[in-house]
């Protein structure tokens, strides 16, 4: 920022003493009135409306990236609602999953038990009947 100031100024001075070596009367036409003044008042005022018209496009610039960062703000903000959303759903999923694992090697255990008995209950049988 203070580059800028001191690249304004000397800018300034320099415009200044340009316009100091050339104070002659001139004639300006603008539209339909022609007016004699001093070269320096047409340099000084020629700078100053380009240093405004400069600022102002600098103004609009800023304008333009506040309006981006706070677009951009909104942006990151739902962003990070849908990731914590999705964040629980994903331990949700995982207490699920675990609950599901745990009934599925209940139903394994179960179902080995239940093979051991019909063959256990088998060989009984068959002894049983081969005694006989």
């Amino acid at each position: 920022m203070q580059i800028g100031f001191i690249f304004s100024l000397v800018f300034a001075i320099i415009i200044a003493v340009f316009a100091l070596q050339n104070g002659e009367v001139v004639s300006v036409d603008f539209l339909f009135a022609s007016v004699e003044v001093s070269q320096a008042i047409v340099i000084f005022v020629s700078a100053a409306l380009g240093a405004f018209i400069v600022s102002i496009m600098g103004v609009v610039r800023q304008v333009k990236l506040k309006l981006k960062l706070k677009d951009q703000d909104k942006k990151i903000k739902e962003m990070s609602k849908t990731n914590e959303e999705l964040e629980t759903r994903i331990l949700e999923l995982n207490k699920e999953l675990e609950v599901n694992k745990s009934i599925e090697e209940k139903m394994i255990k179960s179902g080995k038990e239940d093979i051991e008995n019909r063959i256990n209950g088998n060989k009984e049988k068959a002894k049983s009947e081969s005694v006989e």
